[in-house]
This record gives C-alpha cells, structure tokens and sequence, in this order.
C-alpha cells in the first residue's frame, strides 16, 4: 500500500507546516546528576515542535516553523538555530512580551524528570491572531503536538483555529498527542486530545498514550478505536519493542533495533517527523514502519536534541540497509 493513496483528496506537493513552541533545554553532561546538585550542563534548542520541523528538514523535506519567540537571547538562539537546520522562519512572530521557555532536565531510574521554566513564556503565547490562512493553505501537512493543548487557553484556541484553517484547504493534519504524565488522570485533557485525534488524518501516539485515548489494552482493539476516531493512518511507537503502523485494514511491524540508548529525547518527535516525510515520499506502510523506527531510534542513541541528535537522511537509510533493521511481524 502507498500512503498517498489512503489520502485521495490531498494535495499532491507543498511543504509541511509545524505549529509550536521553542525551548531550551539544560541537560547535564554526567550520567545520574540530580536538578539539586552542582554540574555542568549542555544547553541545547528544543521543544517537541521545534525537533519535528527540524528532523523533518533534515529528513530531506520543505519545512517552515509557526510559532512565538521573545526578544531575548535565548529566543535569538533558538530562531537561529532551527533557520541553520533548514527550517523557515518567516511565520515566526517576534513577541515584545515574554522569553522562551527553559527546561532543565535529570535522569531519574524510572526516567527522565523535566522541570519547566516557561510560564507565560512568548511561545506559549500563540495566538488565533498569529496564524496566516494563505501559508497554511499553501501546505501539504500541518503538524502539531498535543502538550499545546494544555499551556494556556490562548494556545489551545491557537491550534483548533490552525487545525480548521487547514481543513478548509485539504492539508493533512498530522497530530502527536504527547501525553504529559501529569495529564494522564485530566479527564478534561484527555478530550481535549480525543477532540484534536478526530480531526487528524496522521497520528503517532506511543502505545502508552493509544492505551489513554482509546481506554483500550489491547493492540487491535487498540488501532481500531483510533482510527474509528479519525486518522487514516496509526504509528503506535513501542519503545523496544519498534513500531507498528497500521491504515486500511493492513498493519506493518518494524521490531526493536538493538542499540545502547543514550537519551531517548526527541525519538517520538522525529519519529513523527519521518511518519510525514513518508507520506511525502509515497512510501509504502513496510517501508514507513522501517524508516520511521530507525530515525527514532538514532535519536535514542545521541544526548540533546536539535543540532545533536537529529539523524540525517543518508543516516536513516544506512540504519535501513543495515542486518539490525529487518522487517518483522507484531
């Protein structure tokens, strides 16, 4: 199966359009450093929609960025660094209020511990008034991720007015539901995430997430709620044990690719970044479930995110070839 062919109506070209927010983070250089000790950081550009645009560049596709930025250092920085990565900036909104957001991160035993320094931060600021109906028009995709649900509510409006500007013109939706642990129990939230799904012809949940929009444990019955939802397209990521992409009535499975993981940060975002360059691509389901896996798993193999982690393409498709990636059923 071709992907295009789940997507009739679509158009045929055009770049994809990410909306978000831009943070840096501070990850520490030492294995085991706790938020509360002395250490030396790496200070890195990320935020979940600034490492899809950029992996999507990277993965060979046209690119621009929909966001907020301050007028601050940092800002200055994390525009900088997403414009040398290929991304366009030029929907970018320079804020006169506000600085981007900052997050320090530690690796605790039972994962990684964020702690966020973004409230009332310029890129959760995004407002309906920001968007440009013309450029989204002009897209292919629009992705977004579903944490900008819960910054604010000016964001939320944001994203659904994004999100019905491109219906209007039949660009794809792409949508990553990026489930905070700290929403897992809001029920108000987790519609707010079902709402989003329903307007989505793409989405790549992890399997802990699918399991907390659909209610459901089991994988089959799993993709069939999701895609009773909306989406044509389902990419279930499943940590280890790879990814599973299913549309149509047809499932393809990529296995785990045994690697020493480093830093799991920005695996799903680039993961979802490939899932879009497939569609792009027309590649068939087996050749998405293959590639998308690879790129999140060279992601896994790098600590930081933008400009450190992100796989090229020639990487990707080395890993493809590779006896480590083989394609294998669930």
């Amino acid at each position: 199966m071709r992907l295009m062919n789940l997507f009739p109506q679509a158009k045929r070209t055009g770049r994809i359009l990410v909306l978000g927010e831009l943070l840096l983070d501070f990850i520490p250089t030492q294995s085991g450093m706790r938020l509360c000790e002395p250490g030396t950081v790496v200070k890195t550009v990320s935020g979940s929609a600034g490492i899809f645009a950029c992996a999507a560049a990277a993965l060979g596709a046209q690119c621009g960025f929909v966001g907020r930025v301050g007028k601050d250092p940092f800002s200055r920085l994390a525009v900088q660094t997403v414009a040398q990565a290929g991304v366009d900036i030029s929907l970018v909104v320079e804020s006169e209020e506000g600085q981007i957001g900052l997050a320090f991160i530690e690796y605790l035993p039972e994962g990684r511990n964020y702690q966020y320094y973004r409230s009332q931060s310029a890129g959760s600021r995004l407002c309906a008034g920001d968007l440009d109906e013309k450029a989204i028009a002009q897209a292919q995709i629009l992705h977004l991720p579903g944490m900008l649900l819960e910054l604010n509510e000016t964001m939320r409006e944001a994203c659904f007015a994004a999100v019905e500007m491109a219906r209007r013109h039949d660009v794809l939706i792409s949508f990553d539901p990026n489930i905070r642990k700290e929403l897992s129990g809001d029920s108000g939230a987790i519609e707010r995430l079902r709402r989003m799904t329903s307007y989505a012809d793409i989405i790549k949940p992890t399997l802990e997430e699918a399991r907390l929009l659909t209610g459901e444990h089991e994988i089959p019955a799993i993709l069939q709620r999701l895609h009773g939802m909306g989406p044509r397209l389902v990419a279930v990521s499943r940590d280890k044990q790879g990814a599973l992409l299913s549309a149509a009535g047809e499932e393809a499975a990529a296995p785990g690719i045994d690697v020493p993981v480093v830093d799991p940060t920005g695996a799903g975002d680039s993961f979802a970044a490939a899932l879009c360059r497939c569609v792009q691509r027309n590649s068939t389901l087996e050749e998405a479930a293959r590639f998308c896996n690879c790129v999140g798993t060279l992601v896994c193999t790098r600590r930081g995110a933008i400009g450190m982690a992100i796989p090229s393409l020639a990487e990707a498709e080395a890993l493809m070839r590779s006896p480590l990636c083989t394609v294998a059923g669930r």
